[in-house]
């Protein structure tokens, strides 16, 4: 099985969606024998990028960098999650990857999960594979667009229709 990273593109820590997807991949992951390291960056932040990090973030002197770093140069697979925040993708996530070596997904499978209450929640991995790409990554060909009617959130279940996709991406990717 391929090392496997999911980072949770989410500035909250409470009653966030994204977030609960996040735990949802990480139990169908684990449910098929891959034990994923996770990422929250509500709960992990980075501060602001710095310019000599995208060339080196080891001089970043910060742990959640260099944390972030070995994560992400560990993984063989990466699960970018988001929540669309104005038409896109968070703000912090696309700070987390700018704190990153430009080629910091290369060679590295790149899933796309969006997160939002309608159709739009396509946008942040519209978006995000053109990034993913330029890091170097090799997207995956299909998406997981997480929209309200797939989820209940108080109840903290998922459609069966939604964790199956899950699953079979899990599983293409790890294999």
């Amino acid at each position: 099985m391929k090392k496997m990273l999911i980072i949770g593109g989410s500035v909250r820590q409470e009653e966030s969606r994204s977030n609960f997807i996040v735990d949802v991949i990480e139990g169908q992951a684990i449910n098929l024998g891959v034990h994923p390291v996770v990422w929250k960056l509500g709960y992990m932040p980075l501060p602001l990028a710095q310019h000599t990090w995208h060339k080196n973030p080891g001089l970043s002197n910060n742990e959640n960098v260099a944390g972030l770093a070995a994560a992400i140069a560990a993984a063989e697979v990466v699960f970018l999650v988001s929540p669309i925040y104005n038409g896109s993708y968070s703000g912090v996530l696309k700070n987390a990857l700018d704190c990153m070596l430009g080629d910091a997904l290369e060679n590295k499978q790149i899933v796309l999960v969006g997160v939002g209450s309608g159709s739009t929640a396509l946008l942040p991995c519209v978006h995000l594979q053109d990034v993913a790409r330029t890091m170097g990554g090799e997207v995956y060909h299909r998406f997981a667009v997480v929209m309200s009617n797939d989820l209940d959130f108080e109840q903290k279940t998922v459609d069966e229709a939604m964790t199956t996709r899950f699953t079979e991406i899990i599983k293409a990717v790890t294999a």
